[in-house]
Formats: C-alpha cells, sequence, structure tokens
C-alpha cells in the first residue's frame, strides 16, 4: 500500500533521525530560545534611548544603554553561530543516517525491482532527493518553532501596547495566507515535473556513458546528444516555470509585508500627532511589527524548499514502501554440508505472477525436475530461451519458484538462509561483472582478511598469475570501470579466480565460456576444471563440445526438460540433444 505523502509525515520522515541526538536538538532549541529573547529585548533599547535618555540628556545613560546594546548584538551574534554551527552538525548527521538506510533499503529489495528500475533515477534519489530532505534540518527551518513563540509573544505585547495599530496589521496576514494558498499547487506542481526530468535526464547520462564504446563504434554521437537535449531542455523549461511562480509569489508577499508598514507608519504618526504614543514607541512598534511579519515572510520563504523536499519524500517513500518479497523463514537454516545433492522437484516458474497458466507454453519453467549429484557435473543444454539461466536464477533464489519445489540434501531451500545460500554457491557467467578497481579488489570481492598468497594461489589455478606478475603494479593494477583495461579472457579467469577464492561448494557455469574464441577458450577451460574439481556443479552450455564429460547432461527445450544422459547415450539415441550438437559441427 502506498504511503500518503503529507508535510506532517515528511517532517515525522526527517526528524526521527534527529530525535536520535536529543542533546544536539536541545541545545539548538535553547539557542533559539535565547536567539529570540535577545531579538525581542533589542527595539527596547531604542525606545529606551528615544523616549527617555534623549530627553533627560543623559550621556551616562547614553553611553550605558548603548554598551548594553553592543553587548547583546555580540551575544546574539555568538548564539547565532553556534545555532547555525551545530545545525548544520545534526542537519548532515541526520542526512548520513537517511542516505544509509535509503541505501541499505535498496540493497535489500529483489532481483526483480532492479530488472524494473532505471539506474539513473536511483541515484537521483539517493543523491539530489535526499539532499532536498536537508532544507528541513537547518537553522531556519528549525527557527519556524521559535518564530511561532516570537509570533504570539510580539502579538500579545503589540495588542497591550496600541490594539487599534495591532488588528491593523492583523489584516494582513489573511492576504499572506491567501497568496501562499494560491502558488502552494503551482510551484509543488513545477517542481514535481522538474524531479522527474531530473532523474530521465540522469537515466540518459547514465546509459550514454556506459555504452561509449558502442556510440561510438556507430558514430551516433549526434544523435545521444540530441536525445540529452530533449531532456535537458525540458528539465530547464520546469525549472523556469517554478521559478516564474517563484518570482510572482515572492514580491506579492513583500508588498504585503510592505503594506503592513504603511498601515504602522500612518497609524503611529497619527497617534504620535495624538499624543497617544511616544515616538520611540513607534519605532519600538515598526520593529516588533518587522518581528510580528518575520515568522510569516521566513515560512513563505521556504515555500519552494519545503515543495521540492515534499517532492523529494514523495520520490523517496515510493522507493521504500517497495519491501522484498524473497525473505529467511522465521526458522530457516545455515546451507548444510552437501552430501547428496540437489534435487528440482517439479517446479515451474513464470516472471509474470498474473494469470499464470502453467499449460499454454508461456512460462519460463514448466513440471521440471531432475538431479545435481553432489560432487558431479550436471550439464543443461538447449536453444537459448530453454529456461537455463532461469533455473540458476532460482538455485541463488533470485527469484522464487511458482510451484515446486528445490531441495538441498533434502532441505526445501526456503528454508535455508539467503546470506547462508548464496555464500555456498559461487556463479560464473558468460558476462563478468568487474568493479572499477584494482585486480585485488577484483578477486577477492565479498571476502575480507584474505593474503596475497592466497590471491596468487586462485589466480595461478585461474591461469592468470603470469598476467598480474608481469603488471608493473601487480595485484595493484587499476582495471577501469566494467573492466575497460582488461580483454574478455582476462576477465573470465578473474572471475574463476574470484569463485576460486570464495570455495563454494557448488558451482554454477553459465555459459561462461561462450563469448570467447577457440584459442582463449582452451586456456580457460583448464582453469575450469580446477575449479570444478570436487566440487557439485552445474555447467550450462552454448558449445557443446566443452561438456563431453560431463556426468549428466540435462536437454531443455522450450522450458521443459526433454531427455537426460551422458553424451555418448544421448548421441545413440537420436533423439533432440544429436540435432543440437549435429547442428553445431555441420
Amino acid at each position: 500500500m502506498k504511503k500518503e505523502v503529507t508535510l506532517l509525515s515528511m517532517f515525522r520522515y526527517v526528524f526521527q533521525t534527529v530525535l536520535q541526538k536529543k542533546r544536539l536538538l536541545f541545545l539548538n532549541i535553547a539557542a533559539l530560545i535565547i536567539i529570540t529573547a535577545l531579538q525581542f529585548v533589542m527595539p527596547q533599547f531604542t525606545q529606551y534611548i528615544i523616549d527617555k535618555i534623549i530627553p533627560d540628556k543623559s550621556m551616562t545613560k547614553l553611553f550605558y544603554s548603548v554598551a548594553l546594546m553592543i553587548l547583546a548584538a555580540v551575544l546574539l551574534g555568538v548564539f547565532n553561530y553556534f545555532s547555525t554551527y551545530y545545525m548544520s552538525i545534526m542537519s548532515q548527521n541526520s542526512i548520513l543516517t537517511l542516505r544509509e538506510n535509503l541505501f541499505r533499503h535498496i540493497l535489500s529489495l529483489d532481483s526483480a525491482y532492479f530488472e524494473s528500475s532505471k539506474t539513473g533515477d536511483l541515484m537521483v534519489r539517493l543523491t539530489s532527493d535526499i539532499n532536498n530532505l536537508q532544507s528541513l534540518i537547518s537553522a531556519n527551518m528549525l527557527s519556524i518553532i521559535g518564530n511561532f513563540f516570537t509570533f504570539v509573544g510580539v502579538l500579545v505585547f503589540i495588542i497591550i501596547v496600541n490594539w487599534q495599530m495591532a488588528l491593523a496589521v492583523s489584516i494582513t496576514f489573511p492576504l499572506m495566507f491567501f497568496i501562499y494558498r494560491i502558488f502552494r499547487t503551482r510551484i509543488r506542481t513545477a517542481f514535481r515535473n522538474a524531479r522527474v526530468s531530473q532523474a530521465d535526464m540522469s537515466n540518459q547520462m547514465q546509459n550514454t556513458l556506459t555504452q561509449i564504446q558502442l556510440i561510438k563504434s556507430f558514430t551516433n554521437e549526434k544523435a545521444e546528444s540530441k536525445k540529452f537535449d530533449q531532456f535537458a531542455d525540458q528539465n530547464r523549461q520546469y525549472m523556469i516555470e517554478a521559478s516564474r511562480n517563484q518570482a510572482i509569489f515572492s514580491p506579492s508577499i513583500d508588498f504585503v509585508n510592505y503594506l503592513g508598514t504603511a498601515i504602522i507608519l500612518l497609524l503611529g504618526s497619527y497617534f504620535v500627532i495624538k499624543g497617544q504614543l511616544l515616538v520611540g514607541q513607534m519605532v519600538a512598534y515598526i520593529s516588533y511589527v518587522a518581528m510580528l511579519q518575520s515568522p510569516i515572510r521566513s515560512f513563505t520563504q521556504l515555500l519552494n524548499q519545503i515543495q521540492q523536499s515534499l517532492i523529494s519524500y514523495g520520490r523517496i517513500i515510493d522507493v521504500i514502501g517497495v519491501q522484498p518479497k524473497i525473505i529467511d523463514s522465521p526458522d530457516a537454516e545455515n546451507f548444510p554440508q552437501i552430501k547428496q545433492g540437489i534435487k528440482l522437484d517439479d517446479i515451474s516458474f513464470s516472471y509474470s505472477t498474473d494469470n499464470v497458466n502453467f499449460n499454454d507454453g508461456s512460462n519460463a519453467l514448466n513440471n521440471v525436475t531432475f538431479n545435481i549429484p553432489y560432487g558431479k557435473t550436471t550439464a543443461l543444454v538447449g536453444h537459448s530461451g530453454a529456461g537455463k539461466t532461469t533455473i540458476t536464477k532460482l538455485l541463488t533464489r533470485f527469484y522464487e519458484v511458482t510451484s515446486g519445489n528445490i531441495f538441498f540434501d533434502n532441505i526445501p531451500i526456503k528454508d535455508i538462509k539467503i546470506k547462508s545460500l548464496r555464500d555456498n554457491i559461487a556463479i560464473v557467467s558468460q558476462d563478468v561483472d568487474i568493479i572499477d578497481g584494482t585486480i585485488r579488489e577484483n578477486i577477492m570481492y565479498g571476502e575480507s582478511d584474505i593474503s596475497d598468497k592466497n590471491i596468487h594461489e586462485a589466480a595461478q589455478m585461474a591461469n592468470i598469475d603470469d598476467y598480474i606478475v608481469k603488471l608493473p603494479d601487480g595485484l595493484d593494477t587499476q582495471v577501469g570501470e566494467r573492466g575497460i583495461k582488461l580483454s574478455g579472457g582476462q576477465k573470465q579467469r578473474i572471475s574463476i579466480a574470484r569463485a576460486l577464492l570464495k570455495d563454494a561448494q557448488v558451482i554454477i557455469l553459465d555459459e561462461a565460456t561462450a563469448a570467447l574464441d577457440n584459442e582463449s577458450e582452451k586456456a580457460i577451460q583448464h582453469a575450469l576444471n580446477n575449479l570444478l574439481t570436487n566440487r557439485t556443479s552445474l555447467v550450462i552450455a552454448h558449445r557443446l563440445s566443452t561438456i563431453h564429460n560431463a556426468d549428466n547432461i540435462i536437454v531443455m527445450d522450450q522450458g521443459r526438460v526433454v531427455e537426460s544422459g551422458t553424451h555418448e547415450n544421448l548421441l545413440k539415441q537420436n533423439s533432440y540433444y544429436k540435432k543440437l550438437y549435429d547442428a553445431q559441427f555441420e
């Protein structure tokens, strides 16, 4: 259920982190109270000097009053400094907590979520959208609390001094509120559209920069630039629209403030002329009216920040509202020490869970049953789309089976802790994931406290250590973004070394050599044999020549198992496998 986006829920979401550091919050509130008190006192010095000291012509009292006024101003500056500084600490701590919580939540989501989400959009939510919430934890925002008490206190004070002027200036308050109501929706809509367009622009940038070689090879720079220009121009238009509304809104509020000052000057002068008010009182009264208008002015000036924050908050809780569906069961246990093997028992699966019909042939898997015996190599073969890779996603529980079950030594997969399950399965796939870092960081990814000796041993078994030791920086060599400085074979060997270092019980090879030429494949095949030794393994192969020695071959077609057996037996049967084999060697 989608959470409602309201100001109250937004402030509750943000300030829950502030309340974790209550001492810091109380210090800031205490500083704001003292600042408010000093601001209230300042006009009293002006009134006293004009109405008392000047008529008495007392220089001693004048110097004494001015000295106190300067001292109050110094104290005001000191407390403003501490308020701003500690507010910044509180703000940065809170934003850090919010960003870390959101990042952890995103990482906890199911694989299916990332397949339907755009990376650039998630990046904007983690950066710009979180940053927009920072304005809610600022000295200006927190001072609204102090300004509320100032507003009430000053309003009572000016009514006591002269209720007629207080009533007259109060007429401007509903006018301010009316202007605020008119522009609130307009500004909010404009900033929401700007936020969406910024995410679109970020997605376009991310897609372009990650596909730069494709773009250059097809000389498609002009077309990509045109796409980006369209998103950037759309963002510009929305920002201009928001600025136009803000440009009308701010002067309108300023006009109402000047109108209030004009009313006080008009009525104040009249009462001074009539002798019902002293000049110093009128000057102080103007200052107090400014203090009265300040909370309203501060709130209205923060309007566009609040509206931007509200839009960003809505985008953030859209992500927070998504909860992972694949979670540990209450009595989940650790992955067992496999002695029997893995069993897929009548499993069916559809990537779309709506209107599932396992007899219409549209599902990824339909009633699949086979065993992966302990310590043996089981191969999966079939045309693209037969469901081979889907099985690996189910074995690692990136997706849940729609029906049937998967067992590891007779323990249902849902009864095994997810972390423990994935810790005991190592995957080497055709598309190797390489992080932007060093060779060492890539080989030991996911592991900690691994010595260079162990890394080199894994690299030797993966047949890449000879290459590493020849590099000037050795293991500290930077590989570039997505491993751009490495060849396909080098990436593949690093992934094999990574899997060896993981030392998992179960190995999955998902067409690990499909993208390599024959020479590279032969060089890597030895490394793969080292990886598979004495391990329970599942090998998905496109090139059937690589699975001659598999203990069992499962042949799949359109999400179903159509036959199984050893390489020799399947060839003798003159069946589907033989047709696949003959097609590759014609």
